[in-house]
């Protein structure tokens, strides 16, 4: 008699630790770009050359302990926080009504001015939106083929969300939570119609947004023609090009940056790519890119090995989320879109915008954990029952 054959063994699935290793990497590629972007800089405007490396750092740290804190809740939690969490974003977007809540920067007011409480709402915003979307999707009265059933009650909460922030004069946030909105409601089915009327009313409220604000018309030329605008618009991004050129390949090596000293704006924030790429080269700006293609990868097979449709929503969300800020940010440095001040998530200088990617990643390696678990209990079901 023939020797029963055991049932392979499965290998488990190891999504959640590769989300982790990645996010850690971006993490720590980010402080050592920040402090070799901004030293010079902390020296010069606060005699501190570790200002905004001790900041990130500090929020790196709180960060990471919520990151793994966030891998012992139950999924039943995280959704329950939804509520409260949009609750505390209104709340926090709506003090723009409150004289002396907001700190003017810039001609912005994006800066909360509050004792205890600082950094940006609008990062919070990304995280409410994502949440609420993966809740009321997937509810089975949601129906993506009739308006007020499906698409206006959606609509609806971006409009609020998006109105408080173009009160605080910021559009590139509200860009970011359209695309969000429209990526899972047409993963949820949404009509066809209704996605050429989408794109239509989002081009209109784009322009008349850009119409009214002449600093972003500036904008609009100086990416159109930065050559034209050298001292005005253009500024900015003909000096992420000269970074990039000066990188080469292998680059001209770490902390050898020479645009980081005031030629490019905003190096540690908004063009830390361009200061990757000009000490560390095209090679480092590709182990960038490659983490957040690979993160992105990763995401979206936890997200179709999901359970059930609020989880698979909510994965789907969540890595939407990471891949089109990057976009736009890699865009912005690379001169495919106009310059607006949004971050490389993970790795530009900013403690509210890594606080809320790390707590969004830390959601997205729970719904991996989550996901191996159950593969693993359905392939122990299924050996025992050959």
């Amino acid at each position: 008699m023939s020797k029963a054959k055991s049932a392979p063994t499965l290998r488990r699935p190891n999504a959640q630790a590769a989300i982790t290793l990645v996010v850690l990497l971006l993490t720590v590629i980010g402080l050592i770009a920040i402090y070799a972007a901004s030293s010079l800089k902390g020296a010069q405007q606060f005699g501190d050359e570790y200002i905004f490396l001790r900041k990130q750092l500090i929020a790196a740290v709180v960060g990471f302990a919520a990151f793994f804190a966030l891998q012992r809740l139950p999924m039943k939690w995280i959704e329950h926080m939804t509520i409260p969490i949009m609750a505390v974003t209104l709340f926090l977007l709506s003090l723009i009504f409150v004289p002396g809540m907001y700190v003017k920067i810039g001609g912005a007011s994006r800066w909360l001015n509050l004792p205890f409480i600082g950094g940006q709402p609008s990062e919070l915003t990304k995280l409410a939106m994502v949440l609420f979307l993966a809740r009321n999707l997937s509810r089975n009265k949601s129906d993506m083929n009739s308006l007020s059933k499906g698409v206006l009650p959606n609509l609806l909460v971006f409009g609020v969300f998006a109105g408080l922030l173009l009160m605080q004069k910021d559009l590139g946030t509200p860009v970011l939570l359209f695309a969000i909105t429209f990526f899972m409601m047409f993963a949820a089915g949404l009509s066809r119609r209704f996605v050429l009327a989408g794109l239509g009313l989002a081009a209109s409220a784009v322009t008349f947004a850009v119409i009214f604000e002449p600093y972003r018309i500036k904008r609009i030329l100086g990416f159109l023609d930065p050559w034209s605008q050298v001292k005005g618009s253009g500024f900015q991004i003909i000096q992420s090009f000269v970074a990039f050129q000066n990188g080469g390949l292998l680059g001209v090596g770490l902390g050898e940056s020479k645009q980081k000293l005031f030629f490019l704006p905003e190096a540690h924030t908004d063009f830390i790519l361009a200061v990757i790429g000009e000490e560390l080269g095209l090679m480092g700006v590709l182990v960038v890119c490659s983490c957040f293609v690979y993160l992105t990868l990763i995401g979206f097979q936890v997200s179709v090995s999901q359970p059930t449709a609020y989880r698979r929503f909510l994965a789907f969300g969540l890595t939407s989320t990471l891949a089109v800020q990057a976009c736009i940010n890699m865009g912005v440095c690379m001169g495919l879109l106009p310059t607006k001040g949004m971050t490389l998530p993970l790795v530009s200088s900013g403690n509210s915008s890594l606080l809320v990617f790390l707590v969004i990643s830390a959601i997205l390696a729970r719904l991996a954990k989550e996901s191996a678990t159950a593969a693993e209990v359905q392939y122990t079901h299924a050996g025992e029952g050959a």
